[in-house]
């Protein structure tokens, strides 16, 4: 099955994780001294659950489906996801009430498993949940009842009853995370007898396993963060109901690898990291909290309390950070905004607000299961600070600042995924300060979106044509602006064969080469550059024309010789960006080199600003070349670092809208291309 190129890469996993040299650093560094617990329980996870299966609990139907709140159906696997959770809950004492509905969502959940009838064709999901359910409700009802859900699960023919197999994709290697799920269900289905065969586990998992990256992340098509974290979640539950095959060796390995590179991606806030599809979700931070619960209970088993301590705090700062979501007044947030549910403001067309509230319940309900109350805390990466890690397979870099150098936490997407997300200085949080001050994720465009931009965000208004981030842009010597936001990947991932690095054969070319230049700590300050550097690849007349590759027909060559390449990218040959981060603030400096024999007529750094999270505003003030963001109890000040009148601020029109809220675009800008932009960023209390 595998090629050489796939051999050589999976042999390259069992080496060192090239984040090492940070973990090591971070073991070194010792223990806050005035670490304060998070004085969050494990019964908070439950709290959670409980209260999503109430909230639904009126919307059963007579036979027992969960049916969305917005448009009176039943979807994807909402009902499993209240059967389990609510199993859950009735073993700890919780939700007595609903015993009988919960008992008739069993029987409804296992009867569309059996006959092959859930909804939306999303059975891959749905069978770990029920199986769930069935091990917790069996000894409560009668021997009738549980006979008749244990012949609809042993009834699940893999091949058939699952949506991502080879009968929707003859290329097994392009199935991406729905697999892993698929595999976990049927793990589940074996421990309880419910089928005597692995076939389908030792078919589906091998082709699965070029996909981890050589930091343990999951690289599902297009690299979403939530669907690294979601994968590696489900198989580490195939490993958790018993796996035992030829890969389990293997895949304990990778996810302990995920597990501690993911806590160095963990924001001062407690919030995941952004990036790709169905992110900004708060089933994001579940997940990342459940693979912590497991990881910190492992190493308990394991004798290492530290590492135990660790993830146990870090898991608490995950919820901890989604709490003001979850408990908002008005209404339980499903996502990271404050747009009324029925908008669907920054959803993707298959989110439902009754299968992601439930699906975050059940994962809850599992963070529950998994959690040890006994482990102490321990400080996490995130707590100590003073790192800048790349995570090279995701094209991002994560710098995170000491408390003394003012616990900030900066995320930079070297090449976005357009359509989603913005190339650039993508997030700029502050512990203790709400994640959307400032900037959580890039303002997504509409140009150069690829091919499947159904799965884009939805938003209530029109998305800008270009996308933005906190980045340079810069004016040609024809007097058009051009973004660095705007240059990232366009093509759709399939994974028909991988090559020795473990991307796609025959990878998208990129604009730039993105360096990260190792940065200096000196206790005060946390500092780093990073340098773009131009591949000569165009991007022309908004129609993502690329430079032909040699072997094309003659006549497509000559037919396109008059639009290429201007040197550079459009002028620009390099773009270096140094970064030092204080207690004071963010300092950076955005400096270019034009491409030969070309001329820029100015530069400018755009920095998108709040104006509403869809019920709470913003204040936004202007005094000369200095903005300030009055945003509930912070100011967040944006102004050049030294006083001129050579840099020029202005405030553009119209808004531009991410998942968390709704922009506007402020840009510096100088006529002068030759000398940089410095322009210093603070959080403060109002």
């Amino acid at each position: 099955m595998f090629t050489a190129n796939e051999l050589d890469y999976l042999e390259s996993l069992s080496g060192v994780n090239p984040i090492q040299q940070d973990i090591d650093a971070f073991k070194q560094k010792g223990m806050l001294d005035d670490l304060e617990e998070t004085g969050i329980t494990r019964d908070k996870y439950l709290d959670f659950a409980e209260a999503r299966v109430h909230q639904f609990a009126p919307f059963l139907s007579e036979y027992g489906g969960v049916l969305d709140p917005g448009d009176g159906k039943e979807h994807e696997y909402a009902t499993a996801a209240f059967v389990k959770a609510g199993a859950i809950l009735l073993a700890n004492d919780r939700c007595k009430d609903l015993k009988e509905q919960i008992l008739l969502a069993m029987d409804w959940a296992s009867t569309c498993l059996g006959e092959n009838k859930v909804p939306d064709d999303h059975a891959d999901f749905t069978t770990n949940m029920v199986v769930r359910a069935y091990q917790i409700l069996a000894p409560m009802v009668t021997a009738e009842r549980k006979d008749t859900w244990k012949a609809s699960l042993s009834n699940v023919e893999p091949e058939v009853t699952y949506c991502q197999t080879q009968r929707s994709f003859p290329d097994i290697r392009t199935i991406r995370n729905w697999a892993t799920y698929a595999m976990h269900g049927e793990m589940m289905r074996l421990n309880e007898g419910f089928t005597d065969s692995m076939a389908f586990i030792d078919k589906y998992l091998k082709p699965q396993m070029p996909r981890f990256t050589r930091e343990g992340l999951y690289r599902d098509p297009n690299i979403p963060v939530a669907y690294d974290l979601a994968a590696r979640q489900q198989l580490s539950g195939l490993i958790d109901a018993g796996y035992n095959g030829e890969w389990k060796t293997f895949l304990e390995r990778q996810l302990r690898k995920g597990a501690q590179t993911m806590l160095f991606m963990q924001s001062t806030t407690g919030g995941t990291s952004c990036g790709g599809r169905s992110n900004q979700i708060i089933w994001n931070e579940l997940t990342f909290a459940n693979l912590c619960e497991r990881e910190a209970s492992l190493y308990a088993k394991e004798g290492d309390q530290e590492w135990a301590g660790i993830f146990k705090r870090a898991a608490r700062k995950a919820l901890q950070s989604i709490l003001r979501w979850i408990e908002d007044p008005t209404q339980f947030r499903l996502l990271k905004n404050r747009f009324d549910s029925g908008l669907r403001n920054g959803w993707e067309f298959y989110a439902y607000y009754s299968t992601y509230s439930l699906y975050a319940a059940q994962i809850a309900a599992s963070c529950f299961e998994s959690a040890d109350d006994s482990i102490s805390e321990k400080a996490t990466p995130a707590d100590l600070g003073g790192y800048v890690v790349l995570i090279k397979s995701f094209n991002r870099i994560y710098a995170t600042s000491r408390p003394q150098q003012g616990a900030y936490h900066l995320v930079m997407d070297t090449a976005a995924q357009m359509g989603h997300d913005a190339t650039g200085w993508v997030r700029l949080h502050k512990a203790d300060y709400l994640e959307e001050t400032a900037l959580s994720m890039g303002i997504a465009g509409l140009s150069g979106n690829i091919h499947l931009n159904y799965f884009v965000a939805k938003q209530i208004i029109p998305r800008p044509h270009t996308p933005a981030a906190i980045g340079l842009s810069w004016r040609d010597a024809y007097g058009v602006w051009h973004r660095l936001a705007n240059y990232g990947r366009r093509k759709h991932e399939t994974f028909h064969s991988l090559n020795e690095e473990g991307a796609p054969t025959h990878p998208e070319k990129l604009h730039w080469n993105a360096l990260l230049v190792s940065g200096d700590e000196d206790g005060d300050a946390l500092s780093f550059k990073i340098r773009y550097e131009s591949t000569g690849l165009q991007l022309l007349n908004d129609m993502d024309l690329r430079s032909p590759d040699d072997e094309l027909h003659p006549t497509y060559l000559r037919a396109v010789a008059d639009m290429l390449p201007r040197p550079g990218i459009e002028g620009i040959a390099a773009i270096t960006e140094s970064y030092r981060i204080a207690r004071e603030g963010v300092t950076t400096a955005w400096s270019v080199e034009a491409a030969e024999d070309t001329e820029l007529s100015a530069i400018g750094v755009t920095v998108p600003v709040l104006v509403t999270n869809g019920t709470d505003g913003t204040v936004i003030r202007v005094d000369g070349n200095k903005l300030f963001v009055l945003y509930s109890n912070a100011v967040y000040t944006i102004q050049p670092e030294v006083e001129s009148d050579e840099v020029e601020l202005e405030l553009l029109p119209g808004l531009m809208p991410n998942r968390n809220g709704n922009y506007r675009l402020a840009q510096w800008s100088s006529k002068d291309a030759q000398k940089e932009i410095k322009l210093h960023f603070s959080l403060e209390q109002a």
